[in-house]
């Protein structure tokens, strides 16, 4: 202690290159601790400025003592990091105080290591003590910053003092570090002899402070980055699902689509098959089926579009209507030809009329109407391609109508229902910009149809409801909202 006390009394410059080296080091360590780099330019502005600063550090501990150098170079320091690192002031005071401290703590090693080294080579010269402190200091900082942990700072301080507790505890074994440091500048031997093991023992509390909050810090992070990882793959399995359902949505289409055409061309063989050379008992079992289909509902010879794929479709479309006792009509206006090549393709014409007629099939079949008609009018209606089919079946159901388009909906899947007649056709619409009015004349009766569904190529793409149950469909809509902002 004596020795330090000799030390303390080396003249002014002495006393000057100390005092400067401390703040360039307290500097330095607190760049690396908060992991920030800075700019030449600023380095070497802030050397110019640690000068001057040294000047009035040293004026201050000859005026008012140790304890007012270290409060104001805490905060000088503090606000120097604030401006330049743009951190948070409080996080710039924690972490200045903390630098602080490391820097006196090595500082003073240095001074028992010289002490002992003096001894040992009989070294009574002051100034080269100070010099081999400053150099086993200098060593010391070199060896701090290259410790692995610390290389690219301290991580609770560098990210932004998250963990509130670990600041204050290292703030108070800080501040501790430096008032003992304070009462040793004050040389009395039997107060320096306890606060000399005191400072020991809080520097060494301090050293494992930082180590423990690094292992839990690192651990931490580590559930954090375990956590991050579930949060992606959770993710990407969601993805993976919703790819698969839409490539299942995809696939419930070109099913429902194969499977229509898959009918009219089991329609279309079983014609040929009545026109080749089969044995007479199939013929005969053939004509009977056909009087019995034929003893309620008269199966009319068909207006030709001229186009294969759409008359096949057509007669089946009949065929069906006639095993279900239905009256089917079809109306042809103008030249097909013409419409497939110019507003939509005969493959798409031919799901539309596919859907849409089972579709009046099944309302019809879940009616107790005794008038059971469909009428299918094809071509230029009001001066614009369209197709619209009639029905004498049951209304809508208002959930159906409020989904149409947006999701797969039917209410008779037990008749054949799937939902994706509407979906198709929504993509159709879409594909050549068509619109669609749905028009609801009123509940089934003898006398007329009920409703009629009018896909109209005007090139608009709009989607309207027309109906006598428009109070009810507006209320259904309304409430399927609010259900939908819950």
């Amino acid at each position: 202690m004596e020795y330090r006390v000799n030390l303390e009394s080396l003249n002014y410059l002495a006393d000057i290159v100390k005092i400067f080296i401390i703040i360039l080091y307290t500097y330095y360590i607190e760049l690396n601790i908060i992991n920030r780099e800075v700019s030449k330019k600023i380095n070497i502005f802030l050397i110019i400025f640690f000068i001057l600063i040294t000047f009035f550090c040293k004026m201050l501990k000859d005026l008012y003592g140790f304890a007012y150098y270290i409060i104001y170079l805490i905060f000088i320091l503090s606000f120097v990091i604030f401006k330049v690192c743009k951190t948070n002031l409080t996080q710039s005071i924690i972490s200045v105080a903390i630098s602080l401290s490391i820097n006196y703590i090595m500082f003073l090693i240095s001074t028992i290591i010289c002490y002992i080294l003096n001894i040992i080579f009989d070294i009574n010269n002051d100034y080269y003590s100070l010099i081999i402190i400053l150099i086993i200091y200098t060593i010391f900082i070199y060896l701090f910053s290259k410790i692995k942990r610390f290389k690219r700072g301290i991580l609770f301080l560098k990210e932004k003092l998250k963990n509130e507790y670990m600041d204050i505890i290292m703030l108070n074994v800080s501040i501790t570090i430096l008032f003992s440091v304070i009462l040793l500048s004050n040389y009395d031997e039997k107060i320096s002899e306890k606060l000399g093991f005191s400072f020991v023992i809080f520097a060494i509390i301090m050293f494992i402070t930082i180590q423990k909050s690094l292992q839990l810090y690192y651990k931490q992070k580590l559930r954090e980055r375990e956590t991050e990882e579930i949060k992606e793959e959770l993710k990407d399995k969601n993805k993976e699902i919703e790819e698969l359902q839409k490539e299942n949505l995809k696939l419930n289409k070109i099913n429902h689509s194969i499977a229509h055409k898959q009918k009219s061309l089991e329609y279309e063989l079983n014609q040929l098959l009545g026109k080749v050379d089969v044995s007479d008992n199939l013929k005969n079992k053939v004509e009977n089926l056909s009087k019995e289909m034929q003893k309620d509902t008269i199966n009319v010879e068909l207006t030709k579009t001229n186009i294969n794929e759409i008359d096949n479709m057509l007669k089946y479309m009949q065929s069906e209507c006639v095993k279900n006792k239905i009256d089917f009509e079809l109306q042809i206006n103008g030249n097909i030809h013409h419409m497939v090549n110019k507003y939509i393709s005969k493959e798409d014409l031919e799901i539309l009329l596919a859907d849409h007629i089972k579709n009046a099939m099944i309302a019809i079949r879940h009616g107790d109407n005794i008038n059971k008609s469909i009428l299918v009018r094809l071509g230029i209606i009001d001066g614009l391609y369209s197709l619209y089919i009639y029905d004498s079946g049951i209304e809508f159901d208002l959930e159906t109508l409020i989904n149409l388009g947006m999701k797969p909906s039917t209410t008779h899947k037990d008749d054949g229902g799937t939902g994706m007649g509407f979906m198709n056709t929504f993509d159709t619409l879409k594909k050549y910009n068509a619109s669609i009015i749905i028009e609801e004349y009123g509940k089934p009766s003898k006398e007329k149809f009920t409703k009629v569904i009018k896909i109209i190529f005007d090139k608009e793409n709009t989607y309207k409801i027309s109906s006598y149950r428009e109070e009810e469909i507006r209320k259904k809509d309304i409430e399927k909202r609010i259900e939908i902002l819950k």
